[in-house]
């Protein structure tokens, strides 16, 4: 049986919790401290819209605390109630009710606790019971080489006073991918006082080229295009001089999304490759290099083929958050295929649907790493598949072709990124295959044949952290953790192998 990638994620809308608001509880006086019913309602969180700055709930990593080059957060902050009892404790935790916390506040998370090469998961340092205050939210450690987990980078942590941050000023936001965003959304009162100002962006670790800040007077126009934690740096000019802030910008999808990354900088236009998503326990096969009834790829699963009625319709829930083929959000910016780039966005507009589930924003042929506009054709933005509405206890299967070298001759190394409402659940390609570890590698053999069957995808439901998916590798051997790297000819008659079981 193959060993699973059980992953805790970000909530996008938790019902019923009640998050019940204290005073601020010290890490001691939390062990022994009594918990309080809650009292119903409902916290929502989708990343707002183009320039939303208050949503909570998407994103992850990349690295930074919010400082400005005057000094000072400010505010008194409340530790929410936790309803399933994640507090400072003697123990660090290694089982899926750790939650990926820092269950014995020693600002490590899971630190001990093994893992599966290629697994990433939110982690929270501190006291847990500032995970869902203002101004908090978590980062991302991923499993390192040795099966532990390593360093929890990014977010803004307990350990950070994260409950003080003071929101009325620079403060963190969040968005969707694609969605294009205000940065002064950011920066609060901070700017009242400036005469003159520019932002600047950097982007996740990994992310390369980063879209350039857009606009003028004054160019605070970003349209992030991936998933991540985003640092702005905000500089002004005053009447008593200079001054700046920074505030991260947490990036990322409700539900599904997979994005697919390669080099583009070798050789030219350099090489193609395609992602597949395989329909949720669909047993029909791949539909090869353009998809199929069961396989959402580059030709069939896209804004102009779901116009004409073509592309795979896979599901048939009403409303979400059952699994639906098309859902059409009240709030324009939540309809995140609107935003596409190359005039795709404007494709989803004109059929007034809202966005379908599966679908693929961007398939990525040639780019130019030099080109920093996101809406250039050339630009070297990943390709990505998304569901916004996962079903429940179905596994879902990933797949990559190599369609085309074109004629050229060099190696190419393809990275699968899964995020899970929004946090990063594992990164594969570089790492998770092989004993020991080496990255796939395609030649230029591969070129039109290779298909590789990644990782296959479930999301559960906790009543203590919400949805939270599961990713499992596939292997052919899963001691040596070799890859299935199969053709096209072969997965036209097949999905590959079977499922694993639904896990508890």
């Amino acid at each position: 049986m193959r060993q699973q990638l059980q992953v805790a994620t970000l909530i996008l809308t938790t019902a019923g919790l009640g998050w019940l608001i204290a005073s601020p509880l010290a890490c001691a006086a939390s062990e022994g401290g009594s918990e309080l019913p809650g009292t119903g309602g409902e916290s929502s969180g989708t990343g707002g819209g183009a320039s939303s700055s208050s949503s909570t709930g998407v994103g992850g990593g990349g690295g930074m605390i919010m400082t400005t080059s005057t000094g000072g957060q400010g505010g008194e902050g409340g530790v929410p109630i936790n309803p399933c009892d994640s507090e400072c404790g003697d123990t660090e935790l290694c089982e899926s009710q750790g939650l990926a916390l820092d269950d014995d506040c020693d600002g490590q998370v899971d630190e001990g606790c093994t893992c599966i090469s290629g697994a990433a998961q939110s982690c929270f340092k501190g006291d847990p019971s500032y995970k869902d205050a203002p101004g908090c939210h978590p980062g991302t450690q991923k499993c390192t080489e040795f099966g532990l987990w390593g360093p929890c980078d990014g977010g803004l942590h307990a350990t950070e006073n994260c409950f003080g941050t003071d929101l009325t000023g620079c403060h963190p936001m969040h968005s969707p991918p694609f969605v294009w965003v205000d940065l002064k959304d950011g920066t609060g009162n901070f700017s009242n006082d400036a005469i003159s100002e520019t932002w600047t962006v950097a982007c996740p670790p990994g992310v390369s080229p980063c879209p350039g800040v857009v606009g003028t007077n004054p160019a605070d126009d970003f349209q992030p295009m991936q998933s991540g934690e985003y640092t702005v740096t905000y500089d002004k000019t005053t009447a008593n001089g200079p001054d700046s802030c920074t505030y991260p910008l947490f990036v990322g999808a409700p539900g599904l999304r997979v994005e697919l990354e390669w080099e583009h900088n070798l050789g030219g236009d350099g090489v193609d490759l395609d992602l597949h998503l395989h329909k949720p326990m669909g047993v029909g096969p791949w539909g090869g290099s353009m998809g199929g009834p069961e396989d959402c790829a580059y030709d069939n699963c896209v804004a102009w083929a779901f116009g004409l009625n073509m592309g795979p319709t896979w599901f048939s829930g009403l409303a979400p958050p059952d699994p639906v083929n098309w859902y059409l959000d009240p709030v324009f910016e939540m309809n995140t295929c609107y935003f596409d780039p190359r005039g795709v966005g404007q494709e989803w507009q004109t059929i007034g649907l809202g966005c379908h589930n599966p679908r693929l924003d961007v398939d990525n042929i040639t780019c130019d790493p030099n080109i920093t506009d996101p809406n250039n054709y050339d630009f070297c933005t990943p390709e990505n598949i998304n569901i916004d509405f996962p079903p429940v206890d179905e596994w879902t299967r990933i797949g990559v072709h190599y369609y085309s070298s074109h004629s050229l001759n060099y190696d190419v190394h393809p990275v699968v990124k899964v995020f899970c409402h929004g946090a990063l659940a594992a990164e594969l390609g570089p790492s998770g295959f092989y004993t020991p570890q080496a990255p796939i590698t395609f030649t230029p053999a591969d070129s039109s044949v290779r298909f590789w069957l990644v990782a296959d995808v479930l999301f559960k439901d906790d009543e203590c952290d919400g949805q939270f998916c599961v990713v499992e590798p596939l292997h052919i051997d899963p001691n040596a953790k070799t890859p299935i790297l199969t053709d096209t000819a072969i997965v036209q008659t097949t999905y590959g192998p079977s499922y694993p079981p639904i896990p508890p």
